[in-house]
């Protein structure tokens, strides 16, 4: 049997983060392949500060948070779910993942980490817990042998990128959330392309106006960065679609403690687009293509201008299959 007959009729709870459409990725997905899905937000609201406060430190939000997770389980615990799939894990505690273990005895639990630990330490106390985890960073699974080894995904929009056939508008383009040194690293590659006279595109997501306001008053680089490319309202997974093939290639800057490829380098598989990326554990993954990709130093980006304009595909069409949603899903419901 094979695993879009494995989910026919089983029933899943989903329960992830609210983050750029991609829960609804995942969700539809799933469905497609026959499952019934109920989904639920990980926190008890997406407001900036309640993810904030959670990130810094959970038990912040505890009596909240796990308010939000009791009623949960308590709403659904007349359905008999199959399987019970957690995204993150970064504001559940111990006690309620257990309280939930007991509510569905026989459904099997997995917990998938798109955030290293570094920035997800909450994780570490939950995995002994589940019945499966995989993390996206090859360096989590190293330290523990628990921990199943599985890179983000691509949505099937992103076929419609990969067969555009129009004139590209810009040679390079950025869509990302603004974070760590980003910024410094971002500029100095937007400044290496526009120097050489290549048209970048850039949208870069600032979750908050307040800590935007007091980061550009301490900080003048950001201050000038953000007048020209910062906004508050998270762009459309359709116009990110729309961008990327309108683009020869795809910036990638990862945060520095972070191996995992994001969900950037990955889109830019699906969309058979050049990739030019600060992550230098790219050249570990079956991905890599010096043709294709392009790793450049987060002190010193040097752009290749023959990966821009030759010809090639960059991915290998089998390859990309690898990384789809659909590949994602078989890979943790087999």
């Amino acid at each position: 049997m094979d695993d879009v007959q494995n989910l026919v009729g089983k029933r899943v709870l989903f329960i992830a983060p609210m983050f750029f459409g991609y829960e609804k990725l995942i969700k539809a997905e799933l469905e497609a392949k026959g499952a019934r899905v109920e989904y639920f937000n990980d926190r008890p609201d997406n407001s900036f500060w309640t993810k904030a406060l959670i990130r810094v430190d959970r038990r912040l939000l505890a009596r909240k948070t796990d308010a939000y997770y009791r009623n949960i389980i308590e709403s659904t615990r007349g359905q008999t779910y199959d399987h019970v799939l957690i995204v993150r894990g970064e504001a559940m505690s111990m006690q309620v993942l257990q309280q939930l273990r007991q509510a569905q005895p026989q459904a099997r639990l997995s917990l998938y980490l798109w955030d290293s630990m570094h920035y997800n330490p909450n994780a570490r106390k939950l995995l002994d817990k589940f019945d499966q985890v995989f993390s996206f960073d090859r360096s989590d699974v190293g330290q523990n042998p628990k921990m199943q080894f599985l890179p983000l995904f691509y949505g099937r929009e992103f076929e419609s990128s990969a067969q555009w056939q129009g004139t590209p508008l810009y040679d390079a383009c950025f869509i990302g959330t603004i974070h760590t040194d980003r910024y410094k690293v971002l500029e100095k590659i937007i400044d290496s392309l526009q120097e050489r006279g290549h048209k970048v595109f850039v949208f870069c997501y600032y979750p908050s106006k307040q800590l935007y306001r007091l980061r550009a008053l301490v900080d003048p680089g950001f201050r000038r960065f953000g007048r020209k490319y910062v906004n508050f309202t998270g762009m459309k997974l359709t116009e990110v679609v729309s961008r990327i093939a309108e683009s020869r290639a795809v910036i990638d800057v990862n945060r520095p403690d972070q191996l995992g490829l994001t969900m950037r380098t990955i889109e830019a598989v699906g969309a058979q687009r050049k990739l030019i990326t600060t992550n230098a554990d790219v050249v570990n993954y079956d991905l890599y293509n010096p043709r294709g990709v392009l790793l450049v130093d987060r002190q010193n980006p040097i752009i290749d201008e023959e990966l821009l304009f030759n010809d090639e595909l960059p991915f290998d069409p089998a390859l990309r299959e690898k990384y789809s949603v659909s590949a994602w899903v078989n890979r943790i419901f087999r």
